[in-house]
């Protein structure tokens, strides 16, 4: 499943056309906080997060507003929901990094 999410987020080419649409990047305007980072962050996953990178990833709203924006088709939205259930199912028992 992961390599799956890998593989879609691989697709970004960083334009940063989502992150205008982002409520929570708006809001924040930190990097792990809009769908360019967040998107990023999954593409580079190596089994560890910090927290910031997690907090990053489970802020996401879900609300699809960047979907629409990505030149490269990418499924944002579904990508990121798909992450974070992983997440929550394979790494519940480890501790996110610091």
């Amino acid at each position: 499943m992961i390599e799956k999410l890998i593989a879609e987020a691989s697709k970004c080419v960083y334009c940063g056309f989502c992150e205008f649409a982002c409520p929570t990047y708006r809001a924040v305007r930190m990097r792990h906080f809009g769908p360019r980072g967040r998107i990023n962050l999954i593409k580079n996953f190596d089994g560890k997060l910090s927290k910031e990178a997690y907090k990053g990833i489970m802020t996401c709203l879900l609300c699809g507003a960047c979907d629409p924006q990505c030149p490269a088709g990418i499924k944002i939205t579904e990508t990121i929901r798909a992450f974070k259930v992983y997440l929550i199912y394979n790494l519940a028992s480890q501790r996110v990094s610091s």
